[in-house]
């Protein structure tokens, strides 16, 4: 996604910007807002921030019907001419439809194309760039029904499972390795335990490896 163009006035009281956590360092997030919606959430901020996309706001000038809507459309015709080939505009008007319409049948426009969404999480999934494969996948992933019993137990056993590990480190010279050891055994594919031995020692070394995976043995 080359460049998300958010309505905010359109959006800021709906869910717009959901999704900008997905966002990286190769977007470009442009927000256009008037006096009436100056505001906006701490961890949004927080998100666009990590995300370390370009991030850029203009507000209203003069108030107006439709006023940030001509400042959205003349927008997509800078990025077009500055040979940005993918902008999103995030609103819930109709209206702009024209403006995607317009840029599929100029032919001077050339490769660009103008999405209308939502929000930024549907204008990434609905994306057909190559590059944005890996994250539609991660909101995909993220965003499929999942059994809430199922769930609830996989937690539970989660739960109990850290407590063991934590017990068992407990009092231990490697108990202030205990998260570290978390995140190997979660991480691990552990299907064997000459896997387990081997990963404890690329991890922890030789001498702690053998001693880690002596005590990983007897629970995981």
């Amino acid at each position: 996604m080359a460049s998300i163009l958010v309505d905010y006035e359109n959006v800021s009281t709906t869910d717009g910007l959901k999704g900008v956590e997905y966002l990286n360092e190769n977007d470009t997030l442009i927000i256009f807002y008037s006096q009436c919606c100056e505001k906006i959430r701490a961890e949004y901020i927080e998100m666009i921030e990590k995300s370390q996309c370009e991030f850029q706001t203009y507000k209203l000038a003069r108030t107006g019907k439709n006023a940030l809507d001509f400042y959205i459309a003349v927008e997509c015709g800078f990025l077009s001419a500055g040979g940005q080939k993918q902008i999103c505009i995030i609103s819930k008007d109709k209206g702009f439809g024209a403006v995607s319409d317009f840029f599929h049948i100029k032919d001077e426009m050339g490769e660009t194309t103008v999405c209308i969404a939502a929000n930024i999480e549907s204008a990434l999934v609905a994306s057909n760039a190559p590059e944005d494969e890996l994250r539609k996948k991660l909101i995909q992933e993220r965003s499929k029904a999942l059994n809430i019993d199922a769930e609830q137990a996989r937690i539970k056993e989660h739960r109990v499972f850290i407590a063991k590990i934590s017990r068992t480190f407990e009092g231990t010279k490697y108990e202030q390795k205990t998260d570290r050891i978390l995140r190997f055994i979660e991480s691990q594919d552990i299907k064997s335990p000459r896997l387990l031995y081997t990963g404890s020692m690329h991890e922890f070394g030789r001498e702690d490896g053998r001693e880690i995976y002596q005590m990983l043995k007897q629970v995981v």
